[in-house]
């Protein structure tokens, strides 16, 4: 990635296991909130794996999610 990511998010992700790591950088450098299909789609794993990923940086206090309709759609909380 070219992306100069924040010191803060640096710091966070660096405590991440790689396969959250990956997909909470992804979130962040999509710069919207996003579905675990957009995630899954950027870092070209499948949706059910990216989607418990997000769910445990949720838990983690490091992402939000919101309920649009059936849709969640998930962003890194700053």
């Amino acid at each position: 990635m070219t992306h100069q990511l924040p010191r803060e998010i640096l710091e966070k992700a660096v405590t991440l296991r790689n396969s959250v790591r990956k997909i909470y950088i992804a979130l962040y450098t999509n710069g919207k909130p996003s579905t675990s299909t957009e995630i899954a789609q950027l870092v070209g794993q499948a949706r059910a794996h990216v989607n418990m990923r997000l769910q445990q940086l949720v838990d983690m206090g490091l992402a939000s999610v919101e309920l649009r309709g059936k849709a969640k759609y998930f962003e890194v909380k700053q």
